[in-house]
């Protein structure tokens, strides 16, 4: 898992939050190419891969300050 740090700027929460989404839907965009091509190839997923949960709240339930 990635632990998400801003090391500048004061970013209100808003931002953070379409950040965190931006970043995760490019992610996910990735991930499922890359299994797709994974398995076209014959190359089925080992058994240790787990799908990846999102451990934080959705952005459109985040309350600010």
């Amino acid at each position: 898992m990635t632990i998400w740090r801003i090391t500048g700027g004061s970013p209100r929460a808003e931002e953070t939050a379409a950040l965190t989404v931006v970043l995760t839907a490019l992610l996910a965009g990735r991930a499922a190419a890359a299994e797709a091509a994974a398995t076209e190839d014959g190359n089925a997923p080992s058994g240790w891969h787990r799908a990846h949960t999102n451990p934080h709240r959705a952005a459109g339930t985040w309350r600010s300050r």
